[in-house]
């Protein structure tokens, strides 16, 4: 019973960061060509920041992503067995 509420958890994470790292890449890449040049959406100070600031949220939200999804994937494989009794 506890694994179910477990994975339920778990799954959530997987769709909540699976969002947000969607929300991010696509503001981390319009600041970026905002820095080239390419488009000028914003200024190049405004670009700067926002690209800046944005860096570590990505990474964290990244991992959070990759290591639950992983761990599916792994499961789904059967490399890691589900647990019998208490």
């Amino acid at each position: 019973m506890a694994t179910k509420r477990v994975n339920y958890y778990l799954m959530k994470i997987v769709r909540v960061s699976g969002w947000l790292l969607l929300a991010l890449m696509i503001l981390y890449i319009l600041t970026g060509f905002s820095l080239t040049g390419e488009w000028k959406l914003v200024d190049l100070r405004t670009a700067s920041i926002i690209h800046k600031v944005f860096e570590w949220p990505l990474i964290v939200v990244f991992l959070a992503h990759a290591i639950t999804t992983i761990y599916f994937a792994f499961r789904r494989w059967g490399w890691i067995k589900k647990r019998t009794g208490a």
